[in-house]
Order: C-alpha cells, then structure tokens, then sequence
C-alpha cells in the first residue's frame, strides 16, 4: 500500500502495475474500471485473512466473476495453497514455507499456475465495503479525470460525470445456489447464516451447494486399530487436519480431543464441526451415546457447527431428542450449525432394516424436525422395512428401483429438499464403487458425502486422488 501512495505525486515513479487487494466483486470491478485511466496494469489479489476467512472456494469464485484471475494469498499456510490450486487459482502467493513450495511449484506447473513468495509490489489494500474508485483516485489524483467509461460508472452506481454516488452495497458475496440455499433457513439468526455460508462457501466445492465433508469420529465408534491400522498416520490428529485441507474438502468433523490437538495450528484453515456425543463398541447395552462435549467447547475451538448422533427407534431415543432439543436451542442462539447424524436401530427396526428406504427418509425426516441444518443419513436400499409403511409406498408408488431414485426419495422427506442431507460412505469399499455411490447421490439430488474411512485409510497420495475424483463427481466434471 506504501508503494501505491508514495509514487502519487511522481508520474516518472508510477509503477507500471499495481496489485490492489479486493473484498468482494464490487471492488475487484471498481479497480479494473479504473485500469486504462490509471495507466497501469492492475493485478487483483485477495489478503491472507480474508482467504482464511471465507475460503478458498469465495476466493477464486470471485476471479470468475470478474473475469480476471486472482492471486490467492495464502499466508504460511501449504495446505490452503494446495487447495486453492485444487480449486482452480492460477496463482497464489505462500510464504516461510521452504519445506512445501518446491513441491508446490511442481503441482502447480502440471496446473498451469504459479507459486509466489510475496504479492506484486506496490500493493494497495482496501478494506472491508471501502469505495475502491474512490481510494485509487486518493492515491493517483493526478492520472484520473472522473469516469473513463460507462462501465465504471455503472459499477459505481451513477451517471457519467454525474454527482457523486450513494455507496451501494456490494453484491455476489455468495454465489445464487448458496443464497437459495439460505433462503431455506427463514427464521435463523446472521450468526447460524455466516457459518453457513463459511461451509458451503468452502473448498473446491465451494459456492456449488454439494459438500464433501471428513469425519473422523470413528476412533470413539470402533476404537484405534480398526480405525487406523490400515493406515498409522492416521493416529495423528494433525494428519487428518491436513487431509482435509490438502484435499480442499468442505469441513473436518471429529470429537473434542482430535479438534483441541489441531484447532490452534490450523485455525481458519478448514471449518470444523465438533461432534459432541460418541458411543463406543465396548458398550453392550441399548444403542446410545454419551455427550463428550458442550456448545462452549466449539466456540473456543472456532467451529462452524456442532454434530450430534440420534438412534430413532432405540429405547434411548426419547432421551437423545430432549438432549439434542437443548444442544440445537443453545447452538443456534449462539450462531452456530446443528449436523444431526440419524441413525436408526433398535425398537421396531431390524438390522437389515436400518438402510431400508422407509427407515432412512423417517430418519431424515425426524432430523429436520430437531431442527437441524444439515443432515447425515446412510444411503438408502431398496427394502421396506415397516410393515405400516408398505401400504403408503406401494399406493403412491414411490420410485425405488436406483440409489438415485432412492436419495431423491430421502431427500425429498428432508422437508421437500430443504434441508442439507449429505450420506456416510459407510465401511471401506472399493473406489469404483464408492465412486458410483457418489454418483448416484448426485443424480438424485443429494446435497454431498461424508466420506470418513474410505478416505483416511488409504495413504494420503491415493486418498486425495479418491477426493480428487468425488469432488470432480459432484462438480459435474465426471
């Protein structure tokens, strides 16, 4: 910024190019108006903060608006700079990272990017809602001589050469698919609807509506070596933080413990969701689960959301439902996400019924009434498990044949689409037919996955390719 205002009164310094730091659409289209005026080439970039804030995903997103590539400052942060090379940045700038940018260079050759150390000097930073016309005017008075076009004046609101303009407020922070997504939560607070943009305006997914999500409670559910022999590095916490990240996924979900090792050290790195109940294989009893975190524990760790498992049917279910009542109520006033994993058993369903097409859209059904914001429900067959049900579907004759006909039906209970239901990858399986699962999902108007062991144990090489090609599913590229 020092550079952009210390050659103002010096034509002979004026630099030949200027990076101005841009919040939003408003001001990214401001500054390129202003670009043959100034008579300097003008390179867009966004500030590390606001690439931790907002994401990746809003960060590039916000080039294709504009029509113009931005550099994506991503601070010291490797893993935010492989995934804004996942997601599509044709430059980015990572700093005091020795040990990473060789090989991200290499990544980012096969892409076709680049890899900076530091911005384009001189660099003028706006800040937040700032009137970008009016600053670059402040700081090169002598080079500018009122609008240079009806295009910029348009984008500041007025008539060529007319008065000065009311400061409008700025427009495209989120993407039409999240905004109707938004429109779905009518009676939420900004604080519950910020974090939903920060989830669904994250990753490479970002600003598309799907999410594809890490959990990684299952040390809780299966205990350590089922979980993560096939794969030890896995044992650290850090290493699932990185996976996430490295991936560019959506959100990292997991239990009090994994979230404290890694909440400091990759803050604003990847939203988190802190699970707050887990039960445990060792229990022999009624399906329930334990509450092993508070709403207070997310907010100290900067999570977006709080997760919490019900069993409809068990005998433990009555209970889970006071207790998630709470949870939601205090979660939503203090702004924050409610993922309700429903997962019915015991009671009047079978084993074979828990995935049966009626029992999974009962399920999803009962979640949205909780009042969750997104949804976690296993994908459905084909059975109907419910002797009362049978009836229903077979007079409306409800399409069941294909797991996509099946999703649409799930998500279709979930209040006619609106609400977020995303479906577990469930036990490890094979890629093609993970992949085919992902698919079928997609078709059929899933809003994502939430892909824990299929993803991290696999090495971390074969698990980002795996990601790779889930993410490349649900943007419509494979």
């Amino acid at each position: 910024m020092a550079g952009g205002q210390g050659a103002a009164g010096d034509q002979s310094a004026r630099p030949a190019q200027l990076t101005v730091l841009v919040n939003d659409r408003w001001q990214a289209e401001a500054a390129l108006a202003l670009e043959a005026e100034l008579g300097m080439a003008i390179t867009l970039a966004t500030s590390a903060a606001l690439t931790r804030f907002l994401g990746v995903g809003y960060c590039v997103a916000l080039g294709e608006w504009v029509g113009r590539p931005i550099v994506v400052d991503c601070g010291d942060a490797p893993g935010t700079a492989l995934a804004a090379l996942r997601a599509g940045a044709r430059a980015i700038v990572l700093r005091d990272a020795p040990a990473h940018i060789g090989k991200l260079r290499d990544i980012a050759r096969q892409l076709g990017a680049c890899v900076l150390e530091e911005l384009p000097a001189p660099v003028l930073a706006l800040a937040p809602f700032e009137d970008a016309a009016a600053r670059l005017r402040a700081a090169y008075p002598e080079k500018t001589r009122g609008p240079s076009s009806a295009r910029e004046a348009a984008v500041r609101g007025a008539e060529p050469h007319g008065p000065e303009p009311r400061r409008e407020r700025p427009t495209m922070r989120v993407t039409p698919e999240v905004k109707k997504i938004l429109s779905w939560y009518e009676s939420e607070n900004p604080g519950v609807k910020t974090n939903l943009v920060r989830l669904l305006m994250h990753g490479r997914l970002g600003g598309t509506g799907k999410l594809v999500i890490l959990p990684v409670d299952q040390g809780f559910e299966h205990g350590p070596a089922r979980s993560f022999a096939p794969n030890p590095a896995a044992y650290d916490p850090n290493y699932l933080f990185e996976l996430a990240i490295e991936a560019g996924l959506s959100a990292y979900a997991a239990p009090l413990g994994a979230l404290e090792h890694g909440a400091s050290a990759y803050a604003g790195e990847v939203p988190l969701i802190l699970k707050l109940n887990s039960a445990n294989s060792l229990h022999a009893g009624v399906p329930d689960q334990a509450v092993t975190a508070t709403v207070d524990d997310a907010l100290r760790l900067g999570c977006i959301g709080v997760g919490f498992t019900i069993y409809p049917g068990s005998e433990a279910c009555y209970a889970q439902l006071e207790e998630l009542r709470e949870i939601a109520r205090e979660a939503k006033a203090k702004g924050l996400l409610v993922v309700v994993w429903s997962y019915p058993r015991g009671g009047k369903v079978s084993k074979e019924g828990e995935t049966a097409l009626d029992i999974v859209a009962y399920a999803a059904h009962m979640a949205a009434l909780m009042g969750a914001h997104v949804i976690k429900v296993k994908p459905p067959t084909a059975r109907i498990d419910l002797d009362a049900a049978k009836p229903a579907y077979e007079k409306a004759q409800v399409p069941m044949e294909t797991l996509a006909q099946r999703v649409a039906h799930v998500v279709q209970a979930a209040f006619n689409g609106k609400r977020l239901v995303v479906f577990s990858g469930g036990e490890a399986k094979d890629t093609e037919g993970l992949l085919a699962e992902v698919r079928a999902i997609r078709d059929g108007g899933g809003h994502g996955s939430i892909i824990g062991r299929n993803s991290f144990q696999r090495k971390k090489p074969e698990a980002l390719a795996l990601l790779d090609k889930v993410i490349a599913i649900y943007r419509g590229e494979a």
